[in-house]
């Protein structure tokens, strides 16, 4: 072996052996729970049942419930690592990489929630993002990438924002926020390192110690970007050797520094906003990494270990500041592969408890003695009914297409996105809509619902087996015999035509029950 080859290899152990095991990392993370809990007497709920974990862990890893098929087959698994193994097969599946995407392109661009011509910037910043997640790139690469996306000199053939819709592009990001650089530095601290410096864009920060300056000075970083006309598929183009900016309503000029307040590297060529990129991803950033991890934590717990999750200051001190430290820091040490985060945390038995509260101690959320019920965002719901009912779209999405269901379009619609990176809201249209909106109202019809036609045609002289089916559709779990008995009383009311209707009636209280519209 030659000497250079024999250093690759000591140097390839070397960055192996600084990633955590995610066995370890879980464990690690529940002890530091239970000082927690010792120290304020709390009791923290039981281990959720197998079906109570599935149906959680396929929302958050794949974003939607899982199919009847994969109920059973999972509950008639006796293996002992069947969760371990669950977890690792779903954060290999596509269908992960597109439920990151579609969380991620929320969170990058919130503007197309209020104007409608940006979502034609959603399916390329998915099909990007859904790449990178497949590809398993780091977290930096994917911040580092997304802020020096190329844009061409101000000498050149202006860019048109986004040429093809379908291509992956990462470029929808600036382009969303009308190239300003204000907004692009708004952004970009707040989602990437955990900062509301928004407040100092007009004078200084009144809860917290940074200067009007100290914003400015991150917008210089992106002074150089500019829109040459209107609208957002106006061409942009970059002046890099422009980087200063002048203060809101005044005559001073601030240059690019960084919020530790060193200086970015002088360069000739590029722009400057590759140096803010390179600085905000270093392993050594404070800022990053706990970030990065509180907002996976508030993805998959409801609540982050910093709350609200982009509010991250001094007077808002961490719920659990030496566990955020260790998620940090082992994110950091395993190259921010996000993938290690979920899976360490999906392992934990903080995840894997049940949300049913037993004791006074567990009601106090940041404390996380049990899983909190939260809300569904509108494409975790939509997803979930449209599998329920077995709907099949007339214009069946894919990443890298844009949305073309009027269906899937109106229900999302009802949802508004998660405010500040938290849960997603929940509203009387959102209730309405799925009492009496077209996806439920023709699920329940014999003559019209796939999944009730099915369910009938499959077992037509047996209730108990289409009352279960429908419980697995839906809730993703079998009937108690005692909801088994009830429900068979009263569909054996009437002649065959009343029973059918009565099992479309039971349809429609499963899909409007909480159970069925809440991850619990």
């Amino acid at each position: 072996m030659s000497a250079t080859i024999a250093l690759a290899c000591l140097l390839l152990v070397g960055e192996q052996s600084t990633k955590a095991d995610p066995a370890d990392l879980a464990q690690r993370i529940d002890e530091r729970l239970q000082v927690r809990f010792d120290s304020e007497q709390v009791l923290p709920a039981e281990r959720a049942a197998d079906d109570e974990f599935l149906r959680r862990l396929s929302l958050d890893l794949i974003g939607r419930i899982p199919t009847p098929k994969e109920v059973q087959s999972f509950l008639a698994d006796s293996s002992i690592a069947k969760r371990e193994l669950l977890i690792d097969q779903l954060l290999g599946s596509k269908k992960h990489a597109c439920h990151f995407a579609r969380v991620w392109r929320a969170l990058l661009m919130p503007e197309s929630e209020v104007e409608p011509q940006l979502r034609y910037f959603e399916p390329g910043l998915e099909a990007w993002l859904q790449e990178r997640r497949q590809d398993n790139v780091g977290f930096d690469g994917i911040v580092r990438e997304l802020l020096t996306v190329p844009i061409v000199g101000p000498n050149e053939q202006p860019q048109v924002v986004l040429r093809d819709l379908r291509r992956p592009n990462p470029l929808a990001f600036i382009a969303a926020k009308n190239a300003d650089p204000a907004k692009i530095a708004s952004a970009s601290t707040r989602l990437f390192l955990g900062l509301r410096l928004e407040c100092a864009q007009c004078h200084n920060h009144p809860f917290d110690n940074w200067s009007q300056e100290q914003f400015w000075n991150q917008a210089a970083f992106f002074a150089g970007i500019e829109r040459r006309g209107r609208g957002p598929f106006a061409p942009l183009v970059e002046v890099t050797t422009r980087r200063t900016i002048a203060l809101m309503d005044s005559d001073q000029i601030v240059s690019p520094a960084f919020l530790d307040q060193s200086q970015p590297r002088p360069t000739d060529n590029g722009p400057a906003r590759a140096e803010l990129a390179r600085w905000i991803t270093a392993p050594e950033n404070p800022y990053f990494a706990r970030a990065i991890t509180n907002r996976v934590w508030s993805q998959l717990f409801g609540t982050g270990i910093v709350e609200p999750v982009d509010d991250i200051r001094d007077s808002n001190a961490p719920s659990h500041p030496e566990l955020l430290r260790e998620l940090s820091e082992s994110f950091a040490a395993a190259d921010f592969d996000v993938a290690l985060i979920y899976r360490a945390l999906c392992r934990t038995a903080a995840y894997q408890r049940t949300s049913r509260q037993s004791d006074p101690s567990q009601s106090r959320a940041e404390l996380f003695a049990k899983m909190p019920v939260r809300p569904l965002s509108g494409e975790q719901f939509f997803d979930s009914l449209a599998l329920a009912v077995a709907y099949e779209s007339t214009a069946d999405r894919s990443p890298g297409e844009p949305e073309r269901d009027p269906v899937r379009q109106a229900v999302l619609g009802l949802f508004a996105g998660a405010s500040g990176g938290g849960n997603p809201q929940t509203s009387v249209a959102q209730a309405l809509a799925l009492m009496n909106g077209d996806v439920t109202d023709g699920a329940i019809r014999p003559k019209s619902g796939a999944r009730l036609q099915q369910i009938i045609n499959e077992f037509p002289e047996s209730s108990e087996r289409q009352i279960e089916v429908l419980y697995l559709s839906t809730l993703s779990r079998l009937p108690t015999q005692e909801e088994t008995q009830t429900l068979i009383d009263f569909n054996g009311l009437g002649d065959k035509t009343s029973r059918q209707q009565n099992m479309g009636d039971i349809f429609w209280m499963l899909l409007n029950s909480a159970e069925f519209c809440w991850n619990h």
